[in-house]
């Protein structure tokens, strides 16, 4: 009986011991250098977040204020002031010239039958869009009822915007209709003041530097220092209450003291520490205690500070459990909820006793009273950058990441269609990645795209929460440990894929199939095969593509502090 001998395929070669042994070692290095490189890359991305970090954060604030009473009223010795509901009121809608070609509309409130002289009062908006018929109407109206004459105006928004605002020409606008009140029957011009709330309070400061001459000024939910200093205290306090992990907070520093130059806002590093030297007239300061976007505490001190430097010591405080906008049953800044208790009334009772002229010594209440105030945190005074100093550059990098991610994959397929394309025709020559190149292409092209968006999504959660001052502290700590993950999984591919690219795959000799050696056994001979793979042009694209993609987005989360 003949046996049956199956002759082994010549295009099948079964692989020898050695190449299986280099194919090990092969995987063993890849694997060791993977590990070697993703340790240096950790470690310098991690000090890539430190030079970021600004030297500077956002403290618990300890100089905390006792009030001397919870009591708000105001009364001065030897003063009778006209109380509210006193006088039935006058509403009367005008024109305000601003300049030659701009004017503003303004509802003067006047009080029917008070005597001629009496006291004043212009407003001056926070921020938002400002109508006179939508803002300020029932404290204009109770002050009226009182014997005080008010102006509400429009607020101007041609100069006004999300980006770019002018205070100086704001006050130089909100000046002119301070100069018809003081021009309106019954008002004395002597006894004119202002009151001004959140944002308004800084125009305030620099009206008061023009017209130190007022006789008066109320400075409600100030926010006192810069624009950014103040955004990184309410930031801090809006993210805490959130419960938004500590990781997350300690990026408000880096965010707030990036430079927005050419971008906006152009007004975050108001110089309001210049312009708080101003306050030489009797001052009132209210603030809600569950405002938690201002330094109620910090702000209160710096502004009698500063009045008390200027040779001012009328200064009085009341603080109200109410919120930002002195409004009561929520903590956010709802339409339609009711004044705190009696603040109509104190305003009344102070702006008609300092007309009379009630000095420092003259009130028989305390200074500073109402609620207990207790502000989380300090405003800081610095807000100096780290490495990283323009929103501008942070913005651009995103963009650029996620660009070359949505190139890399355009390419990808490009080279896909050109490969079936060569297949169909037979052309000789084919070019492709070797397959664990393309592999770690793939894995890192996904990863760089997913890993900053998850990222910009959780921020956007996070802002979101505390805006609306929600408390998702399980969710975010949870959703915080995937973004965690998905960067420690990016620094491992990027790792392997230099290590694919750089140290493995590129010094590896071509490939050449043994039916090839057989077909030509003189070594010497030039002849190539007919057949050969390689590394074409566009594949270098694609490679380059991923790869910055790759790099920017581990700067980016580097710069945010996911590697310390």
């Amino acid at each position: 009986m003949r046996a049956i001998v199956n002759e082994p395929n010549e295009s099948e070669e079964p692989k020898k011991p050695h190449q299986l042994n280099t194919t090990g070692r092969r995987i063993g290095l890849t694997v060791a250098l993977t590990a070697a490189v993703a340790l240096v890359l950790a470690a310098v991305l991690c000090l890539l977040g430190i030079a970021c970090t600004p030297r500077w954060r956002v403290e618990p604030f300890t100089d905390h204020i006792t009030v001397q009473s919870s009591d708000t009223s105001i009364r001065a010795n030897g003063i009778a002031t006209p109380q509210e509901g006193r006088y039935r009121t006058k509403e009367t809608h005008i024109t305000v010239k601003l300049t030659g070609t701009l004017s503003a509309q303004a509802i003067v409130r006047e009080p029917i039958g008070a005597p001629s002289g009496h006291a004043a009062c212009l407003f001056l908006h926070g921020s938002g869009t400002g109508r006179s018929s939508e803002a300020f109407g029932d404290i204009a109206n109770a002050m009226a009822s009182a014997g005080i004459t008010t102006l509400v105006p429009d607020k101007r928004l041609d100069n006004y915007s999300m980006l770019s605002r002018d205070y100086q020409s704001s006050a130089n606008d909100y000046a002119q209709s301070l100069k018809v009140l003081r021009q309106w029957p019954g008002v004395d011009a002597a006894k004119t003041g202002i009151y001004a709330e959140s944002e308004g309070t800084w125009i305030a400061t620099v009206l008061t530097s023009e017209h130190p001459e007022l006789a008066f000024a109320i400075l409600t939910s100030s926010p006192v220092v810069s624009g950014r200093q103040q955004m990184a205290m309410a930031a801090t306090s809006y993210l805490t209450t959130a419960g938004a992990p500590d990781a997350v907070i300690r990026i408000i520093p880096k965010l707030t003291s990036l430079s927005v130059g050419g971008i906006g806002p152009n007004y975050a590093d108001f110089d309001a520490a210049h312009y708080r030297s101003s306050l030489t007239m009797p001052l009132l300061i209210n603030y809600g205690t569950q405002d938690t976007a201002m330094p109620i505490e910090q702000g209160a001190r710096l502004l009698t500070q500063a009045a008390n430097k200027a040779g001012n010591r009328n200064v009085t405080l009341r603080y109200y459990d109410a919120n930002h906008q002195l409004r009561t049953q929520s903590d956010t800044s709802n339409g339609g909820l009711p004044l705190a208790a009696h603040y109509t009334h104190d305003l009344e009772d102070w702006v008609n006793a300092v007309t009379s002229g009630a000095t420092t010594s003259s009130w028989k209440t305390p200074m500073i009273a109402g609620s207990q105030p207790h502000q989380r945190f300090t405003a800081p005074t610095s807000t100096d950058p780290g490495l990283v100093t323009s929103l501008g550059v942070l913005a651009s990098a995103i963009a650029i990441c996620l660009l070359c991610c949505l190139l890399a994959c355009l390419g990808g397929l490009v080279l896909l269609v050109a490969g079936m394309v060569r297949n169909r025709r037979r052309t000789a020559n084919t070019y492709s990645f070797p397959l664990p190149c393309r592999i770690a292409l793939i894995v890192n092209a996904v990863l760089a795209a997913a890993a900053t968006c998850v990222f910009l999504a959780y921020l956007v959660t996070v802002v979101q929460d505390a805006i609306t001052l929600t408390d998702n502290s399980a969710m975010l700590a949870r959703n915080w440990h995937v973004v965690v993950m998905l960067c420690r999984l990016e620094v491992v591919a990027f790792a392997w894929l230099i290590t694919e690219y750089l140290v493995v795959r590129l010094p590896r000799p071509p490939y050449v199939p043994a039916a090839h050696l057989r077909a030509q056994p003189d070594a010497n001979a030039s002849k190539e095969p007919t057949g050969t793979s390689g590394w074409g042009g566009g594949h270098t694209i694609v490679s380059v593509f991923v790869m910055l993609a790759s790099a920017l987005s581990l700067l980016l989360l580097a710069f945010w502090g996911l590697f310390c």
